[in-house]
């Protein structure tokens, strides 16, 4: 775990990995003439891993999801000639044009270019020999397998190529330790967690983790789901690209072979697939050059134009995504008005159509001068920021009053604050309206630990989303309201009669199936009238009052409380035979009666108690006859002399 936490402190460094000018300069050219065409950016993001990476970062969360995620050429056409032309303007044109034929080290690391480009190749050809369902899965797999070996070198490029050396003089369990003594991080985390930070494709992360296991090991991730044959393919592929000429590192061992991949070698040819290989790392060469030529002056002037474009991009970029994005999640939230609480909805919606990695909500409570976490959503479960947890702040919370970019150097404390709790350097932030006083919500948005930081206009977007939600969590508060008042007798704060009948219709139809009784008690106080005429109708009110607390006391918490008019009021009780309501019933009248002889001074003497009529629902009876035979049994009560129960006829 300690090297996975180095690995997402070292990919805060790393916004993507670089892909090779002339690579970059190939794609600018394909997207910007007149006429692009798909299959030709397929072709060109088949041969660069960066450019396939970011490719797949680039695919809308339901894509990435499905089981042919790793389909390169599949990616591209879902991308579409737009999505690829924003990807050439965004990637930066750096170092020399040239790449396969500038000295190895110059810039990045060739050898693992070549390296992933001969397994991408490899594990193609390895799948079509053994009838793997998905050859262009297999070939993204292998060509993608050395991510961490990229990243790696865009992060460590002035100590690699020291080195190197004494990489390639070791097994792969030694240069891994070796990489993290030197490095404090090793390539097999790196591209685990790169992959887990980019939200790439899950059977990526199986390939990654697959690479330095024994295959005893792989087979335990294969119960868990994961594609046995896919990962050893990669694991294959590597092998074999080192055997064409392409290892990871000049003069690198061949270690001894694993038994899954001695014995996947022996059903194929294996010199036909290395000469595969050798032809695919020059095609690589030959597609990834521009078609122009490379010359001093084509470059300049292919930058000029890729900083113009990626000027104007970028504004467009951010007025589609205000417009596109923030109505997205309000049309949302309009078709969910009254369907309950509209917060995690909301927030998850917007972090998918933004583009976000997690989206929380934080509550600011002046009074108690803390921020806590109220709720949080994120792509990946295990990184969602823990709900509950809280941080106190100092002074007040004027740097929290509108949208806004929090960054690490921000001087406002309980900004500093806001980030410490989330556990990211930046993140976009936009409060609520206050609907109490002294306390707010807040929506803050991150790409978690290792991702980019905001963009500028993302904070306005969000403000957007906050204040529509704010207008939302109202009208759930006054539909709730609303149904309260319709469902609660504002007297009491028993349920009303259409509440009951709701309660009761709902009982028969689930008794009918579970075929389990249930029981209904109706009471009514007794010589109610002449208490109103003697103490007043206040105090009659506060002794109905009274009496409606005494029944919830002395009753289970899934039975109902009505007031079914006047003084008269009904419990239901589910699962409950006669006889059991009959002696639950005697107990509401023991209890009554005892609060009368507690109130009796209070009361000028009056006895207070309450007649009752028990029923059991009998099967196929209409809820008004189960309501008539109690309230029958009721007033037989009352002509037996008041203060007792009398239990329904059948």
């Amino acid at each position: 775990m300690h090297s996975f936490h180095r690995a997402q402190l070292a990919l805060q460094q790393l916004e993507s990995l670089s892909s090779p000018p002339e690579s970059i300069l190939r794609l600018l050219e394909l997207t910007l003439c007149e006429r692009p065409s798909v299959a030709d950016i397929a072709a060109l993001v088949r041969t660069d891993p960066a450019l396939a990476v970011e490719v797949l970062r680039r695919l809308p969360p339901d894509a990435r999801r499905r089981r042919n995620a790793l389909d390169l050429p599949l990616a591209v056409t879902t991308l579409g000639v737009k999505g690829a032309r924003e990807l050439a303007l965004r990637s930066p044109l750096r170092g020399e044009v040239s790449i396969f034929d500038a000295e190895e080290g110059a810039v990045c690391s060739l050898s693992a270019r070549k390296h992933s480009v001969a397994c991408g190749a490899v594990a193609r050809e390895l799948a079509l020999a053994l009838d793997y369902p998905d050859a262009e899965v297999a070939y993204a797999a292998g060509l993608l397998a050395s991510i961490g070996l990229l990243a790696q070198w865009d992060l460590f490029s002035d100590e690699l190529p020291q080195l190197r050396g004494q990489l390639a003089s070791r097994p792969a369990q030694e240069r891994l330790e070796l990489e993290q003594r030197i490095l404090g991080v090793d390539h097999e985390s790196l591209g685990i967690v790169l992959a887990q930070s980019w939200n790439l494709p899950v059977e990526l992360h199986d390939v990654l983790l697959a690479a330095y296991r024994s295959p005893e090991q792989i087979k335990r991730l294969a119960e868990n789901g994961s594609d046995l044959m896919l990962m050893t393919i990669a694991r294959c592929s590597s092998r074999l690209a080192h055997l064409a000429g392409f290892p990871c590192y000049a003069a690198s061992r061949l270690e001894d072979a694993e038994t899954d991949v001695v014995e996947l070698l022996s059903e194929i040819d294996v010199e036909a697939v290395l000469e595969q290989a050798r032809s695919a790392v020059g095609a690589a060469s030959e597609l990834s050059r521009p078609l122009a030529r490379t010359t001093q002056a084509a470059f300049e002037s292919m930058r000029r134009t890729h900083e113009e474009l990626r000027r104007r991009l970028l504004e467009t970029e951010r007025q589609l995504r205000a417009e596109e994005s923030v109505n997205t999640v309000l049309q949302y939230g309009l078709n969910r008005l009254g369907d309950g609480d509209p917060l995690p909805g909301v927030m998850f919606r917007a972090m998918e159509s933004m583009g976000f990695h997690r989206l929380s909500c934080l509550e600011l409570d002046e009074q108690s001068s803390k921020i806590e976490v109220r709720g949080s959503c994120a792509a990946s479960g295990h990184t969602r920021v823990s709900e509950g947890i809280w941080m106190p702040y100092s002074g007040s919370l004027d740097g929290l009053v509108g949208p806004a970019i929090l960054k690490r150097d921000d001087p406002s404390l309980e900004r500093q604050a806001v980030l410490e709790l989330i556990g990211v350097a930046s993140a976009a932030f936009a409060p609520l309206r206050a609907r109490v006083a002294g306390k707010r919500l807040a929506l803050v948005a991150d790409r978690g630990r290792a991702g980019r930081a905001p963009v500028a206009g993302e904070e306005r977007c969000l403000g957007i989303i906050a204040e529509q939600l704010t207008l939302l969590l109202q009208f759930e508060e006054l539909t709730k309201e609303k149904e309260r008042l319709a469902t609660q007798d504002p007297l009491t704060g028993a349920a009303t009669r259409r509440r009951l009948m709701d309660r009761l219709e709902f009982m028969i139809t689930q008794s009918t199936r579970t075929k389990l009784p249930f029981s209904l008690l109706i009471m009514d106080l007794d010589h109610f009238k002449q208490f109103n005429d003697t103490m007043g109708h206040q105090i009659g009110d506060r002794l109905l009052q009274d009496l409606v607390k005494i029944l919830h006391r002395n009753v289970r918490k899934g039975d109902l409380v009505a007031r079914y008019g006047g003084e008269e009021f009904v419990v239901l009780l589910p699962s409950c035979p006669l006889e059991n309501a009959v002696a639950v019933a005697d107990d509401l009248r023991t209890a009554v009666f005892d609060y009368g002889v507690e109130q009796r001074e209070s009361y000028k003497g009056l006895p207070v108690s309450v007649s009752i009529g028990a029923a059991q629902w009998s099967g196929g009876e209409l809820p008004l006859s189960l309501i008539a035979r109690a309230d029958a049994a009721l007033y037989a009560s009352k002509h037996a002399g008041r203060n007792r129960v009398t239990a329904a006829a059948a």
